[in-house]
């Protein structure tokens, strides 16, 4: 357990609903030191972002109020109202020395800060927008007119929108209409089945999608306020989302890590409790608790504050190495939306129910939209990955965070940080040498999940170079899962393939008495440690095997990790490559001498599709896509 300054919830058992009630006034309390004397300005931290310092120090001010809103509205008692009160007064002050400027163009992000004001003012009119002067109620309106003058991105911001209007809405002063109706059209654009988003212009299918839509069109959907068929569609596409969402979420709690913005945390859970929050059962409301309240205990014990208690960019701990360039040190108070439940009242069924385990539904799961094949078992929940993806890499380590073969709630993922490191620099992939040009999985140009006698299986196709083609088929699930490789290649190339990274103690991987056992040879790679095991075995042995330790602070989860690793040399030609995966916390109960057989079904899928003919990803906006990069750069 971490000691409370290095996670406010430490401790925190979250059992009833008074425990996650202090826990949101204990993850404020730390904040309230670094609040400039109007309130506006929350300085958390002295790194940079994408936007101007004064916008960064707004996220400090306004991401608190996801748990600060649903905490009062659902009765709890929060002390530093009239701080946030008189912040929104000085923030929205043109003549105060801590305004917060206007909006300033197009994916300016005071669009995505505006949201929450507007959550509150829906929400908890009394305590944010009643006591403010007429004066002051009038700046704060002309202050949201900017998001109605330009446009939000083309992606989830459209809900910005929608949240700010609703929050108009309540306090008798609408925005404009036709600006709420094109972001409504947009965000039916996105919608691609079942419940199931693509967030906008990249055409990416991750956290966003239960973090934002569908917790966004709930919370307009409990708000009673703006289009309410739209917000009738928002609810129904949440709840179809609800049984597939399961998934994503291991057995101690822990959100399998993918994709962007992952320093938001424990807003992986927001889904959860804007059911409680709507009134909305997307899964059987014990279901529905028992993962909320797992996930929180899991974020409890980990060391995600810094000295005073601040959250920290990062994941499992302090690290901005995998961090957006967006994030500034208060963007990790999105997480804030994990409370969204505690505007329901303590007779909810969601708080007055008991804790359910995972329901039992046969697994694995594909969940096409996302290109993911889901497992899970008594260590964690993992997803094979594979789906068409844009040509361009347009976030730091897009690759890592996209474009794995796996990704684990246990093992997380890891970034290529650093080179000097050697050959085996990141998990689950395969990397390709040509000299000192390297490549890994990129810029998918197709990818399916077919549904063979063995299960799900997902092909996907790649290329390094335009002479090199690799076509991948992964099988299977936790804890074995099998990859099959076709590479047709006109050079010569060393293969490196690697497994889960698993958590080491001492970065010195074959001595020491912290050092973990290591067993390497000819087509076998395990790392075992007190707790954990992972290991790959080759199908045919004749790939070497390694384990090789990752640079400090390239994994989400754990700042220290080694990984299996398979390598050898390709001439030029055809090559067949496959090999059995596993990680696990039974260390006692896998045998890695007897890997279970790679399906014939795979091999088969692969020599069928050889002939597949593929068509290049189409090309980007650059520009859009910088635009979406590179918000607020019109200050």
């Amino acid at each position: 357990m971490p000691e409370p300054r290095a996670n406010p919830m430490g401790g925190n058992p979250f059992a009833t609903r008074a425990d996650a009630q202090q826990a949101v006034r204990d993850l404020v309390d730390p904040i309230i030191p670094h609040m400039s004397p109007g309130g506006a300005r929350v300085r958390l931290g002295s790194g940079a972002a994408l936007f101007p310092r004064r916008v960064a120090e707004l996220e400090g001010y306004a991401r608190p109020l996801y748990g600060i809103v649903p905490l009062v509205a659902g009765g709890g008692q929060f002390a530093h109202w009239d701080r946030w009160c008189d912040g929104l007064a000085a923030g929205t002050d043109p003549g105060n020395p801590e305004y917060w400027g206007p909006c300033a163009g197009d994916t300016d992000q005071r669009m995505v800060e505006m949201a929450a004001i507007g959550f509150a003012m829906a929400f908890t009119p009394g305590h944010i927008w009643e006591p403010l002067d007429e004066g002051a109620k009038e700046r704060v309106l002309a202050w949201l007119d900017g998001i109605d003058e330009f446009e939000p991105g083309a992606n989830n911001w459209q809900f910005f929108r929608l949240l700010v209007h609703m929050g108009r809405q309540r306090v008798g002063a609408p925005g404009e209409g036709a600006a709420a109706q094109r972001s409504i059209e947009r965000i039916e654009e996105y919608h691609v089945e079942d419940g199931w988003y693509q967030d906008g212009r990249l055409g990416t299918v991750d956290w966003y999608l239960p973090f934002a839509f569908h917790t966004y069109g709930l919370i307009l959907a409990a708000s009673g306020l703006g289009d309410r068929e739209a917000a009738a569609r928002y609810v129904e596409r949440a709840t179809a989302f609800g049984p597939e969402f399961r998934h994503w979420f291991g057995p101690d709690g822990a959100a399998i890590p993918y994709g962007r913005s992952m320093t938001y945390r424990f807003a992986q859970s927001s889904l959860w409790g804007a059911f409680a929050l709507a009134d909305v059962e997307g899964v059987p409301w014990d279901e529905a608790r028992g993962h909320w309240a797992r996930h929180q205990r899991w974020w409890a014990d980990r060391p995600i504050s810094d000295r005073d208690g601040v959250l920290s960019i990062g994941y499992g701990y302090d690290n901005r190495r995998l961090a957006e360039g967006y994030n500034s040190p208060g963007s990790p108070y999105w997480a804030m939306k994990a409370f969204t439940s505690l505007a329901a009242p303590e007779d909810h069924p969601f708080w007055t129910g008991e804790e359910a385990a995972h329901a039992e539904v046969y697994l694995p799961v594909a969940q096409p939209v996302a290109g993911w094949v889901l497992d899970r078992d008594g260590t964690h929940a993992m997803a094979l990955s594979g789906r068409r993806s844009p040509p361009v890499r347009f976030l730091e380590q897009t690759t890592a965070k996209y474009e794995k073969f796996a990704y684990s709630s246990r093992y997380g993922f890891s970034g290529e940080v650093e080179f000097h490191y050697g050959d085996a620099l990141t998990d689950s992939t395969l990397l390709l040498r040509d000299g000192t040009e390297r490549r890994t999985r990129s810029s998918v140009e197709d990818a399916f999940i077919e549904h063979g006698p063995d299960g799900p299986m997902l092909w996907s196709r790649w290329r390094p170079w335009p002479d090199v083609v690799v076509d991948t088929v992964l099988a299977g699930g936790a804890p074995w899962h099998h990859r099959v490789h076709l590479v047709r290649t006109g050079r010569e190339l060393m293969a490196i393939e690697t497994g889960f990274a698993l958590a080491v103690d001492s970065m010195r991987i074959s001595e020491g008495p912290l050092a973990p056992e290591v067993r390497r040879g000819d087509g076998v790679a395990v790392v075992r440690t007190a707790t954990d095991l992972s290991g790959m075995v080759d199908g045919d042995g004749d790939r070497s095997g390694e384990v090789r330790p990752l640079p400090p602070n390239a994994g989400m989860v754990d700042s220290q990790g080694a990984v299996p690793v398979l390598r050898c040399l390709l001439q030029s030609g055809e090559h067949i490559l496959a090999c059995s995966v596993v990680a696990t916390s039974e260390v006692d109960g896998i045998e890695v001498d007897l890997a279970p057989t790679i399906p014939r079904s795979a091999y088969d899928l692969l020599e069928r599709e050889r002939g597949r003919v593929t068509e290049p990803n189409e090309p980007l906006d650059v520009e859009a896509v910088m635009r979406l990069r590179f918000t607020g750069r019109n200050e």
